[in-house]
Order: structure tokens, then C-alpha cells, then sequence
């Protein structure tokens, strides 16, 4: 069993076990290439609901390492390998009488030589499963996880000279492979340096899975169709907050133009932009380093529906019980907030972005925002906001620089337009950030707000230029 102690719910992987009748590797050590080494995630314990952090009570390398080397026995004929954490989380969302417990580990795997240590290849896993309660299910995921990770080494065609340089372990941690996992691999694709879907625009297609987006290789046959709708039902400051942002409704289509379940969609792309589904609903992905983020929905507010069975349980329970109820009453439901969420690039799940158990950066970078009119048919200026505060006015064949100081912090902008207006990003501090506004002639149509690519972006804003000068002053 694990312990919880105070605020810290330890793991304890003693009564896990790992089967692999096919494995051709022993681990001879975990080390941790975690940034910044958060702890492993946060639990719900108690009737009350507290979180806890999630750890291992003598460290992760030191537990990780001693359960492997027992549970697979170094053998003569074994590949000695290492693993070098690049992600390992588990997390818990209520939903309503039950909870999802889910986890997710990915490695890169280095090959002990005599020289050195040799990348092999990276391995990602993920599980998830809804019970009552979920807590007791963490130390069973890590060991399920570890355990689908080894195994897809199994078939791994082992080379006679290694193909990467050699690294110390203190370069192992800092080290960046960047390879596609071997369980996202798409099919046919070989591992690359860096994931196309980094390097090049993206391809016009549904992508199945994570692996399908990092190749930037949808799949064939299937298109998706997507409308702008307005958030629906949801709490009042949900509703508030997600006021004039464009909502997507997506439906996939085939080869006949028959409509087909999206619940497998990993995501999609419409050949300019990247949407990821998340939650059962879709969301547009926007660059951020060498990584994606998303502003997605916050998960059911476990503080609120505690307080709010607390004041069912006080109906019947006098003054204090009036008093109980009175304060639930007051609270506020934080439920489908907009939220920052990034896409794991090794595992392709979606988490809390900044991540709140890591602390923020110690240097603040800068993000830069390019705003404007390009192809319009209205000359007159549209006003718009920056976090609901009036920023000024975007004026035809004009182009403005809006800097963004806060890295990692969500941007609400929103234009003085009809229709759903307002746009919630993350902006990239690594890149620039175009934001290509068309309104139309009719002061009922909608206008069409766009982030583009950098390229796009420059070339819009050349032509920006070029007509300005050509214009009879």
C-alpha cells in the first residue's frame, strides 16, 4: 500500500510487478532529466478532498532504479541500458460520483557502453482508468507504464556501431534527442532528429494519433469540418470568461462525405493552423518554443462540489448548519474556466501549462503580438482590447506591435466586431506572433480572425508596406 504523510502521498511500488518474457535489456539506472525535477503530480485524500504531493519516500532515481534492477535481473546477453526520465505525472479530475486517475511516462533510452553512454531511442506510455476512488491506482500505473515502455524495445534491431555520439550521465540530463517514441511512431515513418510537425507547415488532415501529428502525416481519406460556435452551458464565470471567444464544433468526414465518430481524433489541421481534442472537444494549438500550447477548459472545480455537499449535509443541522450552507452558497464554481494547457511532446497528453508544481522562470522573456488589417474591405478603425482593457485602434492597412511580458500568461484580445471577436492564446516568446485581422463590408458579418505562420505573417506585413507606399498621400 502507499502512505500518505501530511501533504505528501508516497508511492510504493513493493507489491507492483513486471512481466516482459521478451526483453532483451536490464536497467542499470533511472536518472531524472525532468526540468526543473518536479514532484510527480497531486492526489485527492480525505473526505475533505486536500491535495497532496505525489513522491517516493527515498527519491525517484533511487526507487525507480532499485524496483527495476529487482523485477528484471541483469543477464549475460542483456543490452545495459539507462533511462532518462523526461516525464513521469500522475493526476486525478473528479467527475462527479467518480474520478479519472491517469498517468504518463516517457524516456529516452541510453546504451551503457565502454565509451560512454549511446542514445538508443525514446519510449512514452500512457493509462488512465475511473474507479470510485483512484489513488491506490498510481503505484499499478507507474509499473504498467514502465512496463509498456521496456516492451517496445523488444523488436528494436540493436546496431553494431552505435549510431549517436557518446554522453556522460550529467550530459544525458541536458541531452535533447528529440526522437519521435517509439509508440508514436506513425507507421512507416522513421524516427527523425526533430518532429516534422516542427520544422515544416502543416499538412491538411485528421490525425488519428500523436505519432500522425508529430510526422505531420494525417490520415488519408478523412477531413475534418469545423464551425465557430459560443460556449455553451457552463457556470456563470465560465460563461463570462469565455464571452466572444469562437468555440469549435468539428465533425470528420471520409472518403464518401459520411460523417464518422471523432471520439479517436487526436487532432486535426486545416493545412494553416493545428487543433488538438481534449476533453471531447477541440482546440486551436499554438507554438510555443519547441512545443505546443492550447487554451482549454479547467476541470471540475473539486473545492466547489466539496462545498457544496457540505451544504447538504448541513440542511439539518441548525444555526452552524445555516452558516455552513450559507458560505457554500457563496462560493464561486471555477469549473471550465479558460485554462493554459501544453502538449507533452513525448506522450502527447495535455497538462497544466505553466505547470504549477514547477516554480516560474527566473528570466522573463518578451513575446511579441503583430495585429492587423490585411485584404479589408472597411476603412474604419476597429477598437480593440487587451485583457478587456481598451488598447487602442487597428486602422486599414495598418499593422501594430504588441508586447507581452508575461511568459506563459493566457492573452484575452478582443476587437470591437460583431460576432465572436475575442481570441485567448498563450503567446510564444521564442517566435513572433501574427494575429492576421479581415473585416468585412457588412456590419453583420462576422470578421475573420487568424493566427498565422511567421513566413505568412512577414509576407502580409511586406504587402502591408508595399500598398502604404503606393498610396496617394
Amino acid at each position: 500500500m502507499s502512505r500518505v504523510q501530511a501533504q505528501q502521498y508516497y508511492l510504493d511500488l513493493s507489491h507492483q510487478s513486471l512481466s516482459l518474457p521478451s526483453r532483451t535489456v536490464s536497467v542499470t539506472q533511472v536518472v531524472d532529466g525532468r526540468p526543473g525535477k518536479p514532484v510527480i503530480g497531486l492526489v485527492y485524500r480525505g473526505l475533505a478532498n486536500q491535495q497532496a504531493a505525489v513522491l517516493f519516500r527515498r527519491g525517484l532515481e533511487a526507487e525507480l532504479t532499485d524496483f527495476l534492477r529487482q523485477q528484471l535481473p541483469a543477464r549475460p546477453e542483456d543490452h545495459t541500458v539507462v533511462l532518462c526520465l523526461r516525464q513521469l505525472r500522475v493526476g486525478e479530475q473528479m467527475a462527479g460520483i467518480t474520478e479519472k486517475a491517469s498517468a504518463d511516462l516517457a524516456a529516452d533510452v541510453y546504451e551503457q557502453l565502454p565509451d560512454g553512454y549511446h542514445f538508443v531511442r525514446s519510449v512514452a506510455a500512457h493509462t488512465s482508468t475511473r474507479a470510485l476512488e483512484t489513488t491506490y491506482l498510481h503505484a499499478e500505473h507507474v509499473a504498467q507504464l514502465l512496463q509498456k515502455c521496456l516492451e517496445q524495445l523488444t523488436t528494436y534491431h540493436w546496431p553494431t556501431t552505435p549510431a549517436s555520439p557518446a554522453r556522460t550521465l550529467a550530459q544525458m540530463l541536458t541531452d535533447s534527442p528529440m526522437a519521435i517514441p517509439a509508440a508514436n511512431a506513425a507507421a512507416g515513418v522513421t524516427q527523425a532528429a526533430r518532429p516534422a510537425i516542427l520544422q515544416e507547415a502543416p499538412r491538411p488532415g485528421v490525425y488519428y494519433s500523436f505519432g500522425q501529428f508529430l510526422a505531420n502525416t494525417p490520415a488519408s481519406g478523412l477531413r475534418a469540418m469545423a464551425d465557430t460556435v459560443s460556449f455553451g452551458f457552463g457556470a456563470p464565470l465560465a460563461r463570462r470568461l469565455w464571452r466572444g471567444v469562437p468555440r469549435l464544433r468539428v465533425r470528420i468526414l471520409n472518403e464518401k462525405n459520411q460523417f464518422q465518430s471523432a471520439k479517436e481524433v487526436w487532432g486535426f489541421s486545416n493545412g494553416r493552423q493545428l487543433f488538438v481534442q481534449h476533453e471531447k472537444e477541440f482546440f486551436l494549438l499554438h507554438r510555443y518554443h519547441d512545443f505546443f500550447t492550447f487554451v482549454g477548459e479547467t476541470p471540475p472545480d473539486v473545492a466547489y462540489m466539496q462545498s457544496r455537499a457540505q451544504s447538504s449535509a448541513a440542511v439539518m443541522g441548525g444555526v452552524m448548519g445555516a452558516m455552513i450552507a450559507n458560505n457554500a452558497n457563496n462560493a464561486n464554481d471555477h469549473t471550465a474556466e479558460p485554462m493554459g494547457y501544453s502538449v507533452d511532446m513525448h506522450t502527447g497528453q495535455a497538462g497544466q501549462f505553466p505547470n504549477p508544481l514547477l516554480l516560474p522562470p527566473i528570466r522573463n522573456d518578451t513575446a511579441y503580438i503583430y495585429l492587423y488589417r490585411y485584404a479589408d474591405t472597411a476603412a474604419t478603425p476597429v477598437s480593440f482590447s487587451l485583457d478587456d482593457q481598451p488598447a487602442g485602434q487597428l486602422k486599414l492597412r495598418e499593422y501594430l506591435e504588441i508586447p507581452w511580458p508575461y511568459p506563459g500568461r493566457m492573452l484575452r484580445l478582443c476587437l470591437d466586431l460583431p460576432g465572436l471577436p475575442c481570441q485567448l492564446i498563450i503567446p510564444n516568446p521564442a517566435g513572433l506572433n501574427y494575429l492576421r485581422v479581415t473585416t468585412p463590408s457588412s456590419p453583420t458579418a462576422r470578421p475573420i480572425c487568424e493566427w498565422v505562420s511567421t513566413a505568412q505573417g512577414e509576407a502580409d506585413l511586406d504587402e502591408i508596406d508595399r500598398q502604404r507606399a503606393q498610396a496617394p498621400r
